[in-house]
């Protein structure tokens, strides 16, 4: 699992308390809280660059975005497809 999917997930849970989210069994089940909307591919010739953009069930208003350079994701935010 992409361990800033998983940190994000847990940074919101902590900001609304944990009985609206449950604290998950294993980290993979993030991934069933997340629906991928598309890709987007950011030019740069000296790093490879894409953002998967997401809905996800812990923050439905702004949804997820996930940066990935050089094949590692190195960041995750609150953007998502329904906050822009």
């Amino acid at each position: 699992t992409a361990p800033l999917v998983l940190q994000n997930y847990d940074v919101y849970r902590d900001m609304i308390g944990d009985e609206s989210m449950p604290v998950l069994a294993n980290p993979i089940q993030v991934w069933e809280q997340v629906t991928f909307s598309y890709i987007y591919v950011e030019y740069d010739l000296n790093i490879a660059t894409f953002k998967l953009i997401a809905e996800c069930d812990w923050e439905p208003e702004h949804g997820l975005e996930v940066r990935f350079r050089n094949g590692v994701a190195d960041d995750a935010d609150q953007i998502g497809e329904t906050g822009r």
